[in-house]
């Protein structure tokens, strides 16, 4: 698969040992997890946000889960001084998203 030698390329396949989790709305999509398991050969779940307070009912939805994460990665590289590593890897992130994103548009 295009995607499987992308990872392995990237040096980055054997991170997925422990399992994948899809976030955000798209992860709801009907038979998503289903596919991706088939695809990557591993475990694979919707995930939701865990330990917020606040807004718990209205956050907690699994569509948040990628903006919930997000702020609590920012939060934690901005108090443990990280700005330079946060830089790449956004940029490694925003690059892996938009892959994702091609190779979800031409399978579904």
């Amino acid at each position: 698969m295009q995607l499987q030698e992308k990872l392995r390329q990237q040096g980055v396949k054997h991170h997925l040992a422990a399992g994948i989790v899809l976030t955000g709305g798209a992860a709801q999509i009907e038979g998503l997890a289903a596919c991706a398991q088939r695809v990557f050969h591993t475990q694979v779940r919707i995930g939701a946000p865990l330990n917020i307070t606040g807004l718990t009912d209205y956050a907690q939805e699994p569509y948040y889960s990628t903006a919930v994460g997000l702020l609590h990665y920012g939060k934690e590289s901005h108090l443990n001084g990280e700005a330079e590593v946060e830089k790449r890897v956004t940029a490694s992130v925003g690059s892996w998203i938009k892959r994702l994103n091609s190779w979800l548009r031409k399978e579904f």
